[in-house]
Parts: C-alpha cells; sequence; structure tokens
C-alpha cells in the first residue's frame, strides 16, 4: 500500500537537528554542565529531540500503517494463533535493553513486526475464541491520537477536550440503556475494574459509610451467581469483605440466576447475623452467555433493599438493538451497570463504561481530599474524572468511541450486535441438527458452548488442542461446576464467541467437521 493519492509521500528520515542556542540562567550561559548528573546539552539531549522530529515521526508512521494494513489484508493467511510455547515466545523476544549503537527506526519496524509474528490474529476469519473484540480500524487508529496526545483525565484542566467527549458517550449509553437522566459514570480500563468501581459506590451506599469508618459491625455480603464473572468475587474480596462476603447463588437449567435460591441465601445470612448490601446480576455471563432475569431480581433487590449491580461487561450491548433489546428487560432498574466497548462494540481493549442510577453514588466512593490534585470550590459533580474512578492519570477512553460514533452512527454497532446474535442461532441450529453433538443451552446472545456426545473432558480438551494446533480455527473451552444445573451437564464444554464481522457459517461448518473428525 502507498499513500501517494491520499497524502503526501513519506519524507525521508531527518538527520538530529541542530542543537538549540545554550540556555541562559541569571544572566550566564548554561555550557551543558551536568545538573545532578545529566547532562543539560549535548548528546543524549540532541538524540532526545531528533526521537521527538515531527517529520521523522511521519515517515515512520507511514511505515508502521502499512505493516498493520498488510497484516488486516492477509489476516487469514496465518494460523490463528502462533504456535509458540511460553519459552519461544520469551526467546523470540529476546533481552532489553537494545544495542545501543542500534538504528532507532529499524529497531521499531523490528518490534512492530515482531508483535504482528507473536499475535493471537483477531481478524482471522477463524478467531472465534475469547471475548475480545475484532477491532474496528478507524477506532485503532483514532487509538493512536489518544497515545500521542496523552491527555491524562483525573481532572478537567488535564484533559478538557477527552472529558467533554467521555461525558458525551456516556450520556449517549445512559440513554441507550433507559437509565434516568440523574446517571452518570465512568470509562474505565476493563470490566473487572468496572465491576469493583460499582461495588465500592454499593459498600458506601449500603456499609454504614465503610470509606471514612471501615467495615465494622455486622459481616457485609454480596450475592451473585455461582456462573458470574470471576471479577465480582475478586471485587468482593479486595473490599474486605472475604470469603464469606461473597455468597453464590444456585442458577437454573439455562444458567440464569434462580431468584427463589436467592430469598434463601439473604434469608439465610440475615439468620447468620449478616448484612446483606447488593446482589450482582449477569446481563451475558461470561460462561455461557446467559441473561439472569433482571425484572425478577430487581423486584427483590427492591424489597430488600439491596443495591442492584448489572454486570453487563458482555451482554449490555443488546440493549442498542431493538431485536435483541428484550433480553435486558429490566437492565433499566439496576443502581450501577458495568459495559464493556471492546467486547460487542469492536472497540479495542480497554473501554468500560460503569454507569450510577445516581451519579452522586460514584463519586461518594471515592471522596477525599487531594489538594495537589482537586479543587473543592471548583467540583461540578463530573468534570473532575478522578474523583470517580479508581485510576488517576486514565487514557482518552472515549475518543474511539466518539469517533466510531460520529463516523458511522450507532447503526453500525447494532448491525454487529445483529449478525453475531444470529450467527450464534445458525451456528446452534447446526449443532442441534447433529446427533453427535450435544448444546448446552441455546444461546442469548452470541456465545454458544457444545461438545461431543459421549466423550469425557479430558477428550473434549484435546479436540479443542487439536484443533488449535492445526491453525485454521480457534474456539476455546469452559469448565461448567454451577449448583442448579444437572449433572449431565457439568464438566467441560468447548466455547465459541461469535465477534468477527469476517465469520462466516461456513467456518463454523468447518469448526464442526474438524471436531467430528
Amino acid at each position: 500500500m502507498t499513500y501517494d493519492a491520499v497524502a503526501r509521500p513519506p519524507a525521508p528520515v531527518s538527520p538530529a537537528p541542530t542543537p538549540p542556542p545554550a540556555a541562559v540562567h541569571d544572566g550566564a550561559p548554561v555550557d551543558g554542565a551536568p545538573v545532578d548528573g545529566a547532562p543539560v546539552d549535548g548528546a543524549p539531549v540532541d538524540a532526545l529531540v531528533a526521537a521527538h522530529d515531527a517529520e521523522r515521526f511521519r515517515a515512520l508512521a507511514h511505515r508502521v500503517v502499512d505493516r498493520l494494513a498488510d497484516h488486516l489484508a492477509d489476516a487469514d493467511a496465518g494460523p490463528v494463533v502462533p504456535a509458540l510455547s511460553p519459552r519461544d515466545a520469551v526467546a523470540r523476544v529476546g533481552a532489553v535493553p537494545r544495542r545501543p549503537d542500534a538504528d532507532a527506526d529499524a529497531a521499531v519496524l523490528a518490534a512492530v513486526d515482531d508483535a504482528i509474528a507473536t499475535a493471537t490474529r483477531l481478524h482471522h476469519r477463524g478467531f472465534v475464541g475469547h471475548q475480545v473484540a475484532t477491532p474496528l480500524p478507524a477506532a485503532a487508529l483514532v487509538d493512536l491520537v489518544t497515545a500521542l496526545l496523552n491527555n491524562g483525565m483525573a481532572i478537567f484542566e488535564m484533559g478538557k477536550g477527552a472529558t467533554a467527549l467521555e461525558r458525551a458517550v456516556l450520556v449517549w449509553l445512559a440513554g441507550e440503556l433507559g437509565l434516568p437522566s440523574t446517571s452518570s459514570g465512568v470509562l474505565t480500563h476493563g470490566g473487572s475494574l468496572g465491576n469493583l468501581t460499582a461495588l465500592l459506590a454499593a459498600r458506601q451506599d449500603k456499609g454504614a459509610d465503610p470509606w471514612r469508618r471501615g467495615v465494622r459491625g455486622q459481616p457485609l455480603v454480596v450475592f451473585v451467581a455461582d456462573t458470574a464473572h470471576y471479577s465480582v468475587a475478586r471485587a468482593v474480596r479486595i473490599l474486605g469483605l472475604g470469603d464469606e462476603g461473597c455468597v453464590g447463588v444456585p442458577v437454573d437449567d439455562h444458567l440464569r440466576l434462580d431468584v427463589r435460591a436467592l430469598d434463601d441465601a439473604i434469608a439465610k445470612a440475615r439468620r447468620q447475623k449478616k448484612r446483606p448490601i447488593a446482589v450482582v446480576a449477569s446481563a451475558g455471563s461470561t460462561a455461557a452467555g446467559a441473561f439472569d432475569p433482571l425484572d425478577a431480581v430487581a423486584d427483590v433487590a427492591a424489597r430488600e433493599g439491596l443495591w442492584l449491580h448489572v454486570d453487563g461487561a458482555h451482554g449490555g450491548a443488546l440493549a442498542l438493538s431493538p431485536r435483541e433489546r428484550p433480553k435486558t428487560h429490566g437492565l433499566a432498574r439496576a443502581d450501577s451497570v458495568v459495559v464493556d466497548f471492546h467486547k460487542l462494540l469492536l472497540m479495542p481493549a480497554l473501554v468500560t463504561a460503569v454507569l450510577f442510577r445516581d451519579g452522586r453514588a460514584g463519586a461518594a466512593a471515592f471522596a477525599q481530599q487531594a489538594g495537589y490534585l482537586f479543587d473543592d470550590e471548583d467540583d461540578d459533580g463530573w468534570s473532575d474524572v478522578g474523583r470517580r474512578t479508581v485510576e488517576c492519570t486514565k487514557r482518552m477512553l472515549a475518543l474511539p468511541v466518539w469517533a466510531t460514533l460520529q463516523a458511522y452512527g450507532a447503526d453500525l454497532l447494532v448491525s454487529h450486535v445483529d449478525r453475531c446474535c444470529a450467527l450464534a442461532r445458525a451456528f446452534a441450529a447446526m449443532i442441534v441438527d447433529d446427533a453427535r453433538l450435544e448444546l448446552l443451552t441455546p444461546p442469548e446472545c452470541n456465545i454458544v458452548c457444545f461438545r461431543v456426545r459421549g466423550r469425557d473432558g479430558g477428550e473434549q480438551a484435546a479436540i479443542r488442542r487439536r484443533i488449535v494446533g492445526e491453525g485454521r480455527l480457534y474456539p476455546v473451552q469452559v469448565h461448567l461446576h454451577a449448583r442448579g444445573v444437572a449433572d449431565d451437564k457439568q464438566g467441560l464444554w468447548l466455547r465459541t464467541t461469535l465477534l468477527n464481522p469476517r465469520t462466516r457459517t461456513d467456518e463454523l461448518r468447518a469448526l464442526l467437521d474438524a471436531v467430528l473428525a
């Protein structure tokens, strides 16, 4: 690919610029004498200036983008997953730092080549594995802008445009989810941090001010389905509530939280003199894409005075689609919701929205003084993002989302969500039509779990390893051990997450043929 038709041709690499005139301090020139051992002028400074040269960056950027474009064009050419053991990967990367006599631009390009050669190819048609988006190329390109501008967003003054973009994206998403105008939130780096952020707010709201006074009195407990993402139990432990603070709730045959079992668990906790504070429901569980009965769970939470958090990291995106939205019914009743843009919404990792029904709840979870950063007299409740998140320096996470919405509108995202869910239903139908295969449960979103009948877990795992080793297809697996699920459904299942816009039914048929072979 060349850029001649759309931009100036790549400029030659510029030589190091002429050093600037000597600085002056108190009327006397500074001659490059060391300051605390570091020269003010001289070769190291010249190298730093040269590394920031705009024309050099322009030329190098063209060459890097050419490599990425070639990778995109040839996405199906190599194996989905490179055949590297951990030892092979370490040997391939080599040692740091590089030799001081190496050419800097050549070293950058070599690093890019190594990254591409050793990466899992998410744009490969056969990538049907983990819950990671096949990123939209334009969004990935915009992500480069966030890296170079590097506007950390703890305070508005440091990231004015980025903060406004984040607010715009959150207002848009809250409207799509049906949350009230009082809602507010923050973008953060991933669903695990998002769940922690939401549960911090839940603990503060229901736990007698533990942010200031610590966790005192009755043991606090959070209820969550056995099949929920591990980050929920991890967040509960980080909150200081311990093993007993995370109460698992059985699921039904469709892997959805059992509401009657939830009632029983809450009653049991109260008999044990524990203090229930929250229940976490899944909108698209990681294990199988199951949607808990959100309305019924919301009824329980309202009756018992509990905070309702919905982990919609994966499936919350279905609320954007008129066709798929009914599965998220009840989500708008949540006190907090997490949605990942880097799963079903085509964004590069990581971009997670944490939304609160009452925007003040997010700020209350982090209320503290930081005179070197926050100005309490200038607190308008939203512009200093650092008041509402674990993070201080934070990337401009909204920019790829905002640029995508501006360029393509929400319709592109909705069509992607609809296609992924439809592809999952088509794949499930193929499985049901073959008596040699078993479907775990009808898919509610884009996750499909299945296995070969009559084979134990070790054999299922061996089938997967062989398919991945052949390089054309990349399914993953899930170990299901959940109370409420029939014994014959426990154990290991092959698992696919259909997120790739390039995957067709041909690849899914090829996967089943490979499994049966």
